[in-house]
């Protein structure tokens, strides 16, 4: 009997330690939305017991990785464009995707100063070096560029500048005063630099956070409407999407 009891709490010892418990769902997060997606993770889990891995970068970062066999279950990114993208690899994405917030560019500083003025949007570009993220594949670069070709200060600003891999690294080279001025979101800059100009969105182009299912599995569904439902967003910065944005 003693023999029988060991041999039962032995299987339940070694199926308690295989690895086949419940497979954390992935949300793959553009980088300037990581701290509220992992503090909304965390309260997901802690509610409904089902464990959520966050997985951050840059939408086109994301995006790539996706086409090079990276799993997921929900995405959020910086860039319509990306998730257009994204559709390509998972036919749940346009079924699914939805707008729940967008964000502003800011051009910001690291020096808090009060002496600072205002940097206008007339005239020529203000000197210095300058970081912006790489137009290519980082939302916050390609939104910087569009901006600086608009005002006419492209040609005068490119050879002087800083491009970062993600809008995290971008906001860490301007706190970190290692560039006079960059473009960043309004999400990263608010009460840790000081802002010297906020780009209108006739300048900037419409700026919006896509999120979408990128399969089915149990708690997915849970995950995508808490994302798309949560205040959380609203109290880390962003703003409300653009009328007529929410479904793209």
């Amino acid at each position: 009997m003693a023999a029988r009891v060991w041999l039962i709490l032995m299987i339940f010892t070694l199926a308690s330690c295989d690895g086949t418990g419940p497979v954390p769902l992935r949300l793959l997060v553009a980088s300037s939305a990581v701290d509220p997606a992992r503090l909304l993770a965390s309260q997901f889990e802690e509610e409904t017991g089902i464990s959520v891995e966050v997985v951050a970068a840059s939408s086109g970062a994301l995006v790539r990785q996706v086409e090079n066999g990276l799993q997921g279950d929900v995405a959020l990114l910086a860039s319509p464009q990306w998730m257009d993208r994204l559709e390509q690899f998972s036919p749940t994405v346009q079924q699914s995707r939805r707008i729940c917030f967008g964000n502003r560019l800011v051009i910001a500083s690291g020096d808090r100063s009060p002496h600072q003025d205002p940097i206008s949007l007339q005239g020529a570009a203000p000197a210095g070096r300058w970081v912006i993220g790489i137009p290519s594949s980082v939302p916050v670069g390609q939104h910087a560029r569009a901006s600086l070709e608009v005002l006419g200060w492209w040609q005068d600003v490119q050879p002087r500048t800083v491009m970062a891999a993600s809008s995290r690294a971008a906001f860490g080279h301007v706190v970190s005063g290692s560039v006079d001025l960059g473009f960043i979101w309004l999400s990263d800059a608010a009460n840790r630099c000081q802002i010297l100009a906020e780009i209108p969105e006739s300048i900037s182009g419409p700026i919006a956070y896509p999120v979408a299912k990128l399969g089915d599995r149990d708690g997915v569904q849970k995950l995508f409407d808490r994302i798309c439902t949560s205040s959380i967003w609203h109290e880390a910065g962003f703003i409300s999407p653009t009328d007529g944005e929410t479904k793209r």
